[in-house]
């Protein structure tokens, strides 16, 4: 007898599995008799109490075919379990899928057998009625059932859950206070049980006032170097022409006398007389041009590092010296003597 009943259910698997094609995203024939295998490990790990071996089996099985007869197994897996939330979750999985015209018999037959089983359900599935106390007007309570948070909606209607044990945890925080509750409970199949979590609230260390920030001073970019011609550069400039001028002048005026007393002095040696004062003027000529040449080189180095060098912007002076301050310098040169004149 026994022998017959499980030829008669090996059968009905097998067929069920066969037709899983038609609801399902066309298994493979390994796909297909990877399911029968686990249906049937899953069976035989039931017979011997091993509840959740079999689920595991089952639920591999309806993963692979996600038929009406392999759900059927997973929910009455979750069942045996005491999971009767999943279990009634799962049945609604199963009426989600599609019967066909052309479905086999042992597909209706499982659609049928998991009414039957969500009806047995009924007033068997217990619930938490959650309350908070302690916690203050202006703190919204979080909740969390065994881990799961709760809507905050749901505080005090009925929370559906499983038989057995479980644990409410509550949290508040406001601005100025926070606190956590906690309440295990245990709740048999059916049951409607009340439970109150106590908030005990702790208050917030006061936080020192803050000064108003200061705005950060702007450092000021730093000032842009020019290199435009400034009034030390035309006084260099203004030097180094009058230099050249007198130097060239007087340079000239000492070589034409000692030219003209080449017989007079020779060698540099006049006897008394005018020759002798001709010869002295002609090297203070020299002398003066020395002394001017030597301004000119000065005046046009001062001239030449006042560009390179440059300076502040803000402090730039106009490129020209103004008409009315222009620099005048004057070149003179009198008997016995030479030098220069002029206004900055």
């Amino acid at each position: 007898m026994v022998s017959r009943t499980r030829t008669v259910g090996a059968a009905w698997i097998f067929a069920a599995l066969l037709a899983s094609t038609a609801a399902h995203a066309d298994p493979t024939s390994a796909d297909r008799e990877t399911a029968r295998t686990l249906m049937q490990q899953g069976r035989e790990a039931r017979n011997k109490g091993d509840l959740k071996e079999a689920l595991k089996r089952f639920k591999g099985a309806d993963d692979i075919m996600h038929v009406p007869s392999t759900a059927l197994e997973v929910a009455r897996a979750y069942v045996a379990l005491g999971l009767l939330v999943e279990a009634r979750d799962f049945i609604a999985e199963i009426r989600q899928i599609a019967p066909k015209p052309d479905e086999p018999a042992p597909f209706k037959e499982a659609r049928k057998k998991a009414d039957d089983l969500d009806t047995s359900l009924n007033g068997r599935i217990p619930s938490l009625l959650i309350s908070i106390k302690g916690a203050p007007d202006d703190g919204q309570p979080t909740v969390t059932v065994d881990g799961t948070p709760m809507p905050a909606g749901g505080l005090g209607l009925p929370r559906t859950v499983d038989p057995g044990h479980h644990v409410v945890v509550a949290k508040v925080a406001t601005k100025t206070a926070q606190g956590e509750g906690q309440m295990e409970v245990d709740v048999r199949e059916g049951e409607q049980k009340p439970v109150e979590v106590a908030v005990a609230m702790t208050a917030l260390p006061e936080q020192p006032e803050q000064p108003p920030s200061q705005p950060t001073p702007e450092t000021p970019p730093p000032p842009t170097r020019s290199h435009s011609p400034t009034a030390l550069t035309w006084v260099g400039i203004g030097l180094a022409g009058a230099g050249a001028i007198a130097g060239t002048v007087t340079g000239v005026m000492s070589m034409s006398k000692k030219s003209a007393l080449q017989n007079e002095c020779p060698n540099g040696i006049c006897g008394p007389g005018t020759a002798s004062s001709d010869y002295d003027a002609a090297n203070t000529y020299a002398l003066i041009s020395t002394i001017g040449f030597i301004a000119a080189g000065v005046g046009a180095g001062v001239a030449v590092v006042t560009l390179i060098v440059g300076h502040e912007e803000s402090s730039a002076l106009p490129a020209q010296p103004p008409a009315s301050e222009g620099l005048v310098v004057r070149p003179w040169i009198g008997i016995g003597g030479a030098g220069m004149s002029g206004t900055f």
